[in-house]
Parts: structure tokens; sequence; C-alpha cells
């Protein structure tokens, strides 16, 4: 009996998934990761260029000088050092949101990932173009906008198709909330008049 019920129970098989991904070449992934780190490589050449050239023309601590005051006034400055956040968020936002697109498989059959064009703050936290290869569409990304919000550490994330081409589709990363500003409060009544006091007249008896 026990030999009979053996093989039965070894043919049972639960269903599984098995995601393959292509293998690509060299250089076509080195070109990936050059336009992915593009911000971060253009700033790294554009500081080793600058430190170059003023350590020909001046001595070692005056090129320090050169490089390190404008940077520590950067960020010293409440607006600059805000531009500088804003747009750092930015960077970090594409890179964030490319990873929770690898990590909830939103690619097509052979592997691909939607096209992170660009990403720029916004007054709410940061916007990203995303073009959208064949295979994949809106909807796609829309049922994973949860994901993307914790994956970005956001609040919220929404999605918008342009009307041009519905390949290209724009991702709203929400940080703040505009209407829970200071100007969004509501204002404080004003005061109100004082009450001026109603004189009664007096009536007065003849002849008196």
């Amino acid at each position: 009996m026990n030999s009979q019920t053996a093989p039965n129970r070894f043919a049972r098989s639960e269903p599984f998934e098995v995601f393959t991904r292509p293998q690509r070449s060299r250089p076509a992934r080195l070109a990936g990761l050059l336009i992915r780190r593009r911000v971060e490589i253009a700033v790294i050449v554009a500081g080793l260029l600058a430190w170059s050239w003023l350590t020909e023309h001046l001595p070692t601590w005056g090129a320090g000088l050169v490089l390190g005051v404008p940077t520590l006034a950067a960020l010293a400055v409440p607006v600059s050092r805000r531009y500088l956040h804003r747009r750092v968020l930015a960077v970090l936002t594409r890179h964030r949101l490319r990873s929770v697109l690898v990590q909830r498989r939103v690619m097509n059959w052979t592997g691909n990932l939607p096209v992170l064009l660009w990403s720029r703050p916004t007054p709410v936290g940061e916007r990203v173009w995303v073009l959208l290869r064949a295979g994949i569409d809106g909807v796609d990304i829309e049922r994973n906008l949860a994901h993307i919000a914790s994956g970005c550490f956001a609040r919220d994330a929404r999605i918008s198709v342009t009307r041009r081409m519905t390949a290209l589709v724009l991702v709203d990363v929400i940080r703040r909330d505009p209407l829970s500003g200071p100007a969004a409060r509501p204002a404080a009544p004003a005061p109100r008049p004082a009450a001026r006091p109603v004189l009664h007249s007096v009536p007065t008896r003849k002849g008196a």
C-alpha cells in the first residue's frame, strides 16, 4: 500500500512561476548605467576638472578655498540649500522609482523596464517622466502606486497620461500637502467693534 501511495504523493506539484531576464551585452549594460548615473557622473567630472584647472594656477590651499567657500555658502544660505535639497531628492526619486519597478516586475515579457527620462522638483514633491515600452501601459504603473510611494519615502504617488502620446506618463511623488502650510490655515477672526451704548431718552413731565 505504501508503494502505491508514494508515487501519487510525489506526483503532486504546486504551480509556480519562473521569471527569467534576458542576457544583455556588457556595452548595453554599461550604457544603461551611464545614462542612469548621468547626474552624479557630471558632478564628479565637473569637480575634477575644476580642481585640476585651479591647482595649475593656484596652490592647493587656494584651490581648496575657491571650491570650498562657494560650496559652504550654498549650503548655508536657506534659498540655495533648499534648491540643492530638492534637486537631490529629484535624482533620488528617479533611482528609487526604478528600484520599485524592478522589484514589482513592471516590465514587458522581454524584461525591459520603462525608460525614466527625467525628473524635476514640484511644489509638492517630484515629477518623473516615464516612457513606456511596448507591452506596458499606464495601468501597470497605476496598480503599484502604493509601492512607489513607500519606496520613495513619500506620502502618496499619482500618475497622469499625456494627451498627445499615451506611452508617455507622468508619475508625481507627493511629499507634502500645499494646503497644510501656514497660508492655508484659517485666518483669525477680525475683532468685533465695541458695541456702542444705546442712549434711551427719558420722558420728562410737563411743568417740571
